[in-house]
């Protein structure tokens, strides 16, 4: 009787542990990104190994309760690969938005509207065969006029 019941103890906190264990791992779960109350979310990451580009898509998604507008510094914004180089835009659509690098844009000016998910695309042109490390996304403070926020996403 004393080994049923010492078998049903050990049993009993095996079953609490793994609880316990399993309920700390659903906490370490990402936490989304938001930059001044701008949500920001990786859709995909492409890699073309023949035509030597690589493609990121995020979505971008205001909190404010009113609309906002989103002034994207256009050369600030870069992808960086696993070695820390930089690399500028070949083109970079923000909505129905497309900016070229040879349109030698400066900024994309986009009102955002609350909860409504915009598509960001950047597509680099000479990349290598290895994912991208991260994208550096510039864009302009919304309480401070002339003040930029430059954000790192990892992908």
């Amino acid at each position: 009787m004393k080994i049923i019941i010492k078998n049903f103890v050990i049993v009993c906190l095996f079953l609490l542990f793994g609880q316990f264990v399993y309920a700390q791992s659903d906490k370490i779960e990402k936490e989304p990104l938001v930059v001044d109350e701008i949500q920001i979310d990786v859709k995909s990451v492409q890699i073309d190994a023949k035509l030597k580009t690589a493609t990121v898509e995020l979505f971008l998604t205001s909190y404010n309760r009113n609309e906002r507008e989103l002034k994207l510094n256009t050369y600030g914004t870069q992808l960086v690969d696993v070695k820390g180089k930089k690399y500028l835009f070949g083109t970079l659509s923000l909505g129905k938005i497309l900016v070229k690098l040879e349109d030698k844009q400066n900024y994309i000016n986009y009102l955002m509207k609350m909860d409504e998910p915009v598509l960001l695309t950047l597509k680099v042109a000479n990349w290598g065969k290895e994912k991208p490390k991260e994208l550096i996304l510039v864009f302009e403070d919304s309480e401070e006029e002339g003040h930029y926020i430059e954000t790192a996403v990892q992908l």
